[in-house]
């Protein structure tokens, strides 16, 4: 007999069109055997690469939704957030995290890409996830989220080994316990790269740059991410696996020359997913 799944509340957006956060996540983790509580930031009738989109923020309704939970007494094997619309937003996540004691927090601070915030986004956005990162387990940031926290100049110059082990640190003195930076230009080619605190080196899973641009991949790295790690796999596997999963998705999406603002086809490699993770459970 199969064990219960493992609850995940999943803090993020829900865009109608274009695969990213809610319509990423909650498939994919369902596939890795989670069962997924949704909270909504934001609904979107299409992500915001697309022109004339239907925006509505949900701020004021998350108080009210999240006491609800709370009455009923819902305790969480998981808590991980990404879209965040406003600093509203962050003081109410901060107070769920500290609620879910035990639950692994997982925090993909997504505010921007090409080096500067989402159009919209607060100002203040990058110092209130800052102080989210103290709650962490894992922070998952990419290029631009590393520059806007740190307040580093955004640069996608190659790194050394060793400078991309100061960026690691870095995140890990805000607080996180383990730090992870997607798509990390290093000397010899791009990688994901993650450390522990308390860890001197770096690991790094490597990947050759495909020439595609797909919204929403860094919601489905970290999705495969949390997903892993639920299931008791240790960072290094988590990452290998949350890396070759996205690889695949876009290079699926390249060969049937899915439109980009449509976001990687998944839906058909979703199966090879749960396949993969029943295997581990076997081995």
């Amino acid at each position: 007999m199969s064990r219960p799944a493992k609850t995940v509340a999943a803090i993020h957006d829900l865009s109608g069109v274009g695969r990213c956060a809610l319509t990423v996540v909650m498939p994919v983790l369902s596939v890795l055997g989670a069962q997924v509580c949704p909270v909504p930031t934001a609904v979107l009738s299409a992500h915001t690469a697309f022109s004339g989109i239907a925006v509505r923020d949900l701020t004021d309704f998350l108080p009210a939704y999240l006491d609800h939970w709370r009455a009923l007494g819902l305790r969480f094997d998981a808590v991980y957030a990404g879209y965040l619309g406003s600093p509203a937003q962050v003081e109410i996540v901060s107070d769920l995290l500290a609620e879910q004691e035990g639950a692994l927090k997982v925090l993909d601070p997504v505010m921007g890409d090409d080096g500067r915030l989402y159009s919209g986004m607060a100002e203040e956005m990058p110092a209130k996830w800052r102080s989210l990162c103290a709650h962490a387990d894992v922070v998952t940031p990419n290029m631009t989220e590393y520059a806007l926290l740190t307040g580093e100049r955004y640069s996608l110059a190659p790194r050394t080994r060793a400078q991309a082990e100061g960026m690691l640190k870095k995140l890990l003195d805000m607080g996180a316990k383990s730090a992870v930076i997607t798509s990390l230009p290093l000397e010899s080619g791009l990688a994901n790269v993650y450390m522990r605190r308390g860890e001197k080196r770096m690991g790094l899973c490597a990947f050759e740059r495909l020439d595609a641009h797909y919204p929403g991949t860094g919601d489905l790295f970290a999705s495969v991410l949390t997903g892993a790690l639920l299931r008791g796999e240790a960072l290094e596997g988590a990452v290998r696996r949350a890396t070759a999963f996205t690889r695949l998705c876009v290079q699926h999406s390249m060969a049937f020359a899915t439109p980009v603002n449509y976001g990687v086809d998944l839906e058909p490699l979703l199966p090879l997913l749960w396949e993969d993770a029943a295997n581990r459970t076997r081995e």
